[in-house]
């Protein structure tokens, strides 16, 4: 079906009628939207988008151009299931991002409100993105892994399938993730290791002061394995426990220390 010639949908977009678009959506030409697809109040999808069966648009999302988002996975696993590709509010999808929907009935790929995906970047099947992430040029994300609030990925970082990047870190550009990245944490390198706390991004956050010192010493005490003192430190501070949480739950394994891990 062709869409309605009015004001905010160019005459050469293509939707089936099946599909559910609030009216304010403003579509540009060549856009093509299937039936199983939900697009928020004030999104924009810009020319050559391609939005498949699955989708799931948040208010605000403004997606393309050329980008395609509930694509199917690549997983051999597949078997044509109904899944999802799901983008929060206020998520911002660059030229040729793609985004695919999951693995397994009823499952889903998610990107958190406020997250910006810039070109060229791939959100794999089965994947968590949180919110208010970073994802710059050409990040590549593999099935079923899992990115923290506010994390920060850098161009051409590549994470391995089932890998996870914990809240408010930052992984450097061309850096290749193979076990699990810290919440709070800068890591870079291929294979990549951590170095030390994500100072520029914590301190963005408000995450400063006593609360970024206990951080300071809570990564110090995980690089030299003193299990006491880091048990000492979470003992009082949220901070710390979501740093042993997150540890203790991996089941790749955390990335080691550059110096002394």
């Amino acid at each position: 079906m062709t869409a309605p010639a009015t004001a905010g949908v160019h005459p050469s977009a293509v939707f089936h009628p099946e599909a559910r678009l609030a009216p304010d959506v403003r579509v540009g030409p060549g856009v093509v939207v299937e039936a199983d697809v939900e697009v928020a109040a004030g999104c924009e999808l810009l020319a050559g988008t391609v939005v498949h069966d699955g989708s799931r648009l948040g208010q605000r999302c403004r997606v393309g151009p050329y980008a395609v988002v509930g694509g199917l996975p690549m997983d051999s696993h597949f078997e044509g299931e109904n899944s999802l590709a799901v983008l929060g509010d206020d998520v911002t999808v660059r030229e040729f991002v793609t985004v695919h929907r999951a693995t397994g009935e009823g499952a889903q790929t998610t990107v958190g409100d406020g997250t910006l995906l810039m070109s060229y970047a791939h959100v794999s099947h089965n994947t968590h993105v949180g919110r208010g992430c970073v994802l710059t040029t050409a990040v590549q994300l593999g099935g079923h892994s899992d990115i923290g609030d506010h994390a920060v990925l850098g161009s051409n970082a590549l994470v391995h399938q089932f890998c996870r990047v914990g809240a408010y870190a930052m992984v450097g550009g061309a850096s290749a993730v193979n076990m699990d990245v810290l919440p709070f944490t800068m890591a870079r390198g291929n294979p990549t290791r951590h170095y030390r706390l994500n100072r520029v991004g914590l301190l963005r956050h408000g995450i400063d002061g006593e609360r970024y010192r206990v951080l300071e010493q809570a990564v110090r005490a995980l690089r030299h394995r003193d299990r006491t003192r880091l048990a000492e430190l979470a003992e009082h501070n949220a901070d710390v426990r979501q740093l042993m949480a997150f540890a203790e739950g991996s089941t790749r394994g955390v990335a080691r220390f550059a110096v002394g891990g």
